[in-house]
Formats: C-alpha cells, structure tokens, sequence
C-alpha cells in the first residue's frame, strides 16, 4: 500500500513539472517584455510644444537661407550678364598685350578685351553662331588685320547682321584657343573669343 502511494506521488510531481514546463514555453522572456514596453512607451511619446515650435523655427531658418543664397546667386549672374554689356568693363590692348594672348590664348581665359578686325569667313561651313576674322588691338586699313581668330557669337542674333568682309569692333571674352582644318589640308590652332558687343564700322 505504502508502494502504490509514492508511485502516485511521483507521477504527480512529473505532471505538475511538465505542465510548468510547457506554460513557460508561452511566456515572454523578462527582457523582451521590457522591450515591448519600450516600443510602446515611445509610440505613445508626444512632441511637446517647444519641441515643435523649435523644429519649425529650425525648419524657417533653413528655408530662408536657401531663398537667400538663390536671390544671390541670381543677382551674381544679372550683375554677370549686364557686365557683359557694358563697353566700359573692357579693357583695351596694347600691342604687346596683343601678341601674348594670341601666342598663349589659353592663359588670359576669361579676360574681356577690344579688339578689331575684318571678318574673313561667315558662310554655311561656319554656321550662323560664328565666324573667322582677322583682328589686331586697334583699328586700322583693312591690310591691318594680321592675327587669324576664331569668334563666337554670344548668341545667333548678336551676329545675324554680320557678313564676310565687314570691319568691326568686337568687345569679346577670351575663351582660349581653338584648332581647326584649312582648306589646304592641314590644320591650324588660333585664339578663340567670344563676342558679347559688336558694331559693324564699315565694309572692307
């Protein structure tokens, strides 16, 4: 009888093991109950006024200046183009002045000067954004013009009224140089300026 009664304790004490056991197996651990907690916590946080009016004064300040740099940049480039139409910002070359850009065109890039010559080629193998002529740094009889230049029209209507053989003062931007093929076969490299003034003074 003694026997019968441990044999059932036992089985008892196994029963309430594995039922432990197995309700254990669906719990949350402590660790990620906490984390859910947290999760939860910060869904539920809310922004409090000072916070927002912060961002948003953060969000004004950001805006203003990106206005602010664009109004800049804009007043750069009008002061740009309006500098580009004004005689007055170029300068005028000596001879000697002359000679050193047409011998290194590449080194006075940028460098807005007069100059003054006859144009030689303006046809259908050049286009209508551009033209050779023969320059110097001042203005002269036609058998003056010595220096070959390749020249580029700011824009077409700059140039519209332009043909062969036309004397004209250029106020022109140096753009560096410029090679291309000759007639004779072989190939030449020449100064190469932008036109952002022109005035046709005569036909030669």
């Amino acid at each position: 009888m003694s026997l019968k009664i441990n044999q059932k304790s036992t089985l008892a004490v196994a029963a309430i093991a594995v039922a432990i056991a197995l309700t254990g197996c669906g719990t949350p651990t402590t660790e990620g109950a906490a984390s859910a907690a947290t999760s939860t916590t910060e869904a539920r946080k809310t922004v409090s006024p000072q916070e927002a009016e912060a961002k948003r004064q953060a969000d004004a300040a950001a805006a203003k200046a990106r206005q602010e740099a664009a109004a800049a940049e804009a007043a750069r480039v009008q002061a740009l183009e309006a500098a580009k139409k004004d005689p007055a910002t170029y300068e005028q070359l000596s001879e000697r002045d002359f000679a050193l850009i047409a011998k290194n065109p590449g080194s006075a890039t940028g460098r807005k000067v007069v100059v003054y010559g006859r144009v030689t080629q303006f046809d259908a193998a050049t286009g209508t954004t551009q033209f050779l002529a023969r320059t110097a740094p001042f203005a002269g009889d036609k058998y003056d013009y010595d220096q070959n230049t390749f020249v580029v029209g700011d824009t077409a209507a700059l140039i519209a009224n332009v043909v062969e053989d036309d004397l004209v003062t250029m106020y022109t931007e140096v753009l560096g140089s410029y090679t291309y093929d000759t007639q004779a076969g072989g190939s030449t490299t020449v100064p190469k300026l932008q036109v952002n003034i022109i005035e046709v003074t005569g036909s030669a």
